[in-house]
């Protein structure tokens, strides 16, 4: 168990440390142009959503 808890926590911190270094750098430039992210957060949450919904229906489903 605690072996998993600390992959869990991993992938949350490098998934927090991408999000802030992206919207850092976003910030940071000053030019016209669109700065490159690492990540297409659009992309992520459009294909994370479905997702989501179903672990949610799911933990209520067990939690009744």
């Amino acid at each position: 168990m605690p072996y998993l808890a600390g992959v869990l926590t991993g992938v949350l911190l490098t998934i927090l440390a991408v999000f802030v270094i992206d919207h850092v750098k976003a910030d940071s430039q000053t030019s016209t142009t669109e700065p490159q992210k690492i990540v297409n957060w659009d992309v992520a949450e459009q294909r994370l959503r479905p997702s989501l919904g179903a672990i949610k229906e799911e933990v209520h489903e067990a939690t009744r």
